[in-house]
């Protein structure tokens, strides 16, 4: 594996975090991370829907050397999902690209703000990140259109495939 490597030669950095969320930055004094907002599913009234903020916190350690590491989202069909961003040439860019100078086994949190993402249709995406040709990780997450609002004076029920709360014994959930 050429470029990143761990303290195993050969191997790939350990992936200790890996969160789509809303913020992440590093507290004032403390320098740890706040991870703020973190979800799986992106709820749209209507397509295509235009997303912002996507914030994906990284946490990597047990690597050394110059270490060239990539962020990019697949649809549905695995097909690069294109940012809304050109390169120096005009050419379309559909991954974010961050390159970490060498630190002898060296532990590397950050956070890498999207720009507005746009979805043209529901479905599953992958977020993977990539080191050296190598997945390091991957991260599904949905799009899914929204449930109705519920009539005027109910409850809204909870969206497809989010947990209920267990009802306590003998009566109802508080």
């Amino acid at each position: 594996m050429t470029g990143c490597y761990a303290a195993m030669p050969g191997s790939p950095p350990q992936v200790n975090a890996f969160l789509i969320c809303d913020q992440a930055f590093p507290q004032a004094g403390t320098r740890k991370w706040c991870v703020i907002g973190t979800f799986g599913v992106i709820w749209a009234q209507r397509f295509p829907v235009t997303h912002a903020p996507l914030v994906v916190f990284i946490g990597l350690s047990d690597f050394e050397g110059n270490c060239t590491v990539t962020l990019g989202i697949r649809d549905t069909n695995g097909a690069p999902v294109a940012l809304p961003v050109k390169d120096q040439d005009g050419n379309q860019v559909s991954e974010i690209r961050m390159q970490f100078q060498a630190v002898p086994l060296s532990v590397a949190e950050f956070a890498v703000p999207f720009p507005p993402m746009t979805f043209e249709e529901a479905g599953s995406y992958t977020l993977e990140l990539v080191a050296g040709g190598t997945i390091l990780a991957a991260r599904s997450f949905r799009v899914e259109q929204a449930p109705p609002p519920p009539p005027p004076g109910q409850m809204p029920q909870a969206p497809p495939g989010f947990p209920t709360l267990p009802t306590p014994p003998g009566g109802e959930p508080e």
